[in-house]
């Protein structure tokens, strides 16, 4: 967090050595490094809240959803592919869902995948002007994840997918626990609709 604006320099790598060296910002100001930690850091007190109960969803006889040869999901009337990607993170392709009076099969989706993240610079500056506009995928979502953490990120009955990716030197590597797939409690109202009018029994509620 105390970058040093300014700072290039041109390396060839397949003979190790730096062939330019440049510095154009002596004159900016290196931020301070006391009192500048952003992250939460808990103290000794006990925050000022009332105590809140634990909260568990339970499901005696499993998960719904069935994981076949490692990425194919099957769930209820939908079936698709799932996978880590080093560049986007994770891809949900070929998404089929069954239609519940009929039993046809329908397409849905070929291929879907997080949207990138736009950052235009816009800046001619030596030290800006080589930054990509695809601000995270130019180094990869998926290669940036974090092992997830059973009970922790992740509810009970949750099946976790690795990403199997390759590094700079041509190497392949594991990502673990990047994915987690479980299902959740979606029964509460998204919103409530009344109409009452002055008539007896002219209540409507539609709740969705």
């Amino acid at each position: 967090m105390r970058p040093l604006e300014g700072l290039v320099m041109t390396v060839d790598v397949d003979r190790r050595e730096v062939i330019k060296f440049s510095d154009t910002g002596r004159g900016i100001p290196i931020p301070g490094g006391a009192n500048t930690d952003y992250r939460f850091h808990p103290g000794n007190d006990p925050p000022e809240m009332n105590p809140i109960n634990p909260i568990s969803m339970e499901q005696p006889q499993g998960p719904s959803f069935t994981v076949t040869d490692g990425h194919l999901v099957e769930w209820a009337n939908w079936e698709f592919h799932l996978k880590a990607d080093q560049r986007a993170g994770f891809i949900v392709s070929r998404v089929v869902v069954r239609d519940s009076e009929t039993g046809d099969r329908r397409s849905v989706m070929y291929k879907g995948f997080p949207s990138e993240l736009f950052v235009p610079y816009m800046d001619v500056d030596e030290a800006w002007y080589f930054k990509s506009y695809m601000d995270a995928g130019e180094f990869g979502m998926g290669a940036t994840a974090m092992p997830l953490v059973p009970l922790n990120d992740c509810p009970r009955n949750a099946h976790y997918m690795d990403g199997v990716f390759v590094s700079a030197d041509g190497r392949p590597f594991i990502q673990p626990n990047m994915i987690c797939l479980f299902e959740r409690y979606a029964g509460d109202s998204a919103w409530r609709h009344t109409e009452l009018t002055v008539s007896a029994g002219g209540e409507k509620v539609r709740n969705r």
